[in-house]
């Protein structure tokens, strides 16, 4: 396979619908909602891109490796992103292999921060602010693609992704629990990973942010749009 890199600079904008083009994008820290419940929405099974003007997606033919940099957090963070990445499995028919731990941490500081992911798999990492700027102020996650790419006919398939996770917020680890947990972020950040944007829908967990109204499964257009982007690649 003839492999192509794309360098792209990183883009320090703040959280909008559809995210910045292949910049990491953000969830923010819980904060109150004004009811317990998702609305009823007829957008709710919609869905954005990361990036619509460069739209990626992973190889289905080959499992997806993932490293994991628990950063002195607990075990049971994995154990938690094990069950995220499960529903991500399902929704896509692709499957995750875990290729062990690392130290690496996605989009840290130095170089424009989305060149800050290897090329050879998903890295999810625990960190702070001080390794990770962008996770300053009200942003609790980033998630989003390398810059590494194939060509394969029409398509662009990515190589690698990072996803990070502020290990100050001290989430819940509680799996299947409703609210703003750790579970419903990672659903979040691997959703970015995957390739898709924010939604305008509180059902979905691609709503931009997180509080009481998060959930910890996929909604309706999580899943159409990850059903998509998986539905697109062929072997």
């Amino acid at each position: 396979m003839k492999h192509s890199v794309r360098l792209l600079a990183s883009v320090a904008s703040a959280v909008v619908l559809t995210a910045a083009p292949l910049a990491p994008a953000h969830a923010t820290k819980p904060r109150a909602a004004k009811a317990t419940s998702a609305p009823v929405s007829s957008r709710a099974s919609s869905w954005t891109l990361e990036d619509p003007s460069f739209p990626f997606r992973w190889d289905g033919c080959e499992a997806i490796p993932y490293r994991v940099n628990l950063a002195g957090t607990p075990r049971r963070n994995l154990t938690v992103l094990r069950a995220a990445l499960r529903q991500i499995a399902d929704a896509t028919g692709f499957t995750f292999r875990y290729a062990g731990s690392t130290s690496v941490v996605p989009f840290r500081k130095g170089r424009s921060t989305i060149e800050q992911v290897p090329d050879d798999a998903l890295y999810v990492a625990w960190t702070t602010s001080s390794v990770v700027p962008r996770l300053a102020g009200n942003v609790i996650g980033l998630g989003g693609p390398g810059t590494s790419y194939s060509r394969i006919g029409t398509q662009w398939r990515v190589e690698s992704a990072g996803v990070v996770i502020d290990k100050s917020a001290h989430l819940s680890t509680a799996i299947g629990k409703n609210g703003a947990t750790l579970q419903s972020l990672l659903l979040h950040e691997l959703g970015h990973a995957m390739g898709l944007g924010h939604s305008e829908s509180k059902a979905n967990v691609m709503y931009e942010g997180l509080g009481n109204w998060s959930r910890p499964h996929l909604g309706p257009g999580d899943r159409a749009g990850l059903h998509d982007l998986s539905s697109r690649t062929s072997c």
